[in-house]
């Protein structure tokens, strides 16, 4: 049996927010969706940075009061800016040990054109953890041996159209 590759377990296709979005309403969106983080996009559309549930209760605890109005307003003041990437061609084990030593709970594959960069694909930890349990994803089944980008790029046509 040949190990698993990132590609393998990613998903295609990526929960994003704006840098003005408030950080209340991404918090929302990481509940509601279960996730634990969310690409930053800016107006052209490139991806600026990370926020995630840790960013979230960082910038709780930064803000002194514990009261909600001394929260930052939107994203753009909480987030991260470096975006933890991976190529999709390598062992997932691999993933797995970088995921654990970066300290985050998602790897981003990202695209670039244009001179603007945007997530296609993200393995999540909670893809790891299914995988080990035996229990694969039904998205990520379906699209077994697919390349990403090509799969972002169908998916971004098919809106335009």
């Amino acid at each position: 049996m040949t190990p698993k590759l990132v590609r393998d377990l990613m998903h295609i296709g990526v929960t994003t927010c704006r840098t003005t979005t408030p950080l209340a309403e991404a918090t929302r969106i990481l509940l509601r969706e279960n996730l634990e983080s969310l690409i930053v996009l800016n107006d052209s559309g490139h991806a600026v940075g990370v926020f995630g549930r840790e960013e979230a209760v960082a910038a709780y605890a930064r803000s002194g009061t514990g009261l909600p109005e001394d929260v930052p307003p939107t994203v753009a003041d909480a987030m991260r800016s470096e975006i933890p990437t991976i190529p999709p061609d390598i062992p997932a084990a691999a993933a797995a040990g970088l995921m654990l030593d970066r300290g985050v709970r998602d790897l981003y594959l990202m695209h670039h054109d244009g001179g603007i960069g945007w997530p296609a694909a993200v393995l999540r930890f909670e893809d790891v953890l299914r995988y080990l349990a035996g229990e694969p994803d039904e998205t990520t089944t379906r699209l077994r041996g697919k390349s990403p980008v090509e799969l972002f790029n169908a998916r971004r046509r098919a809106r335009n159209e």
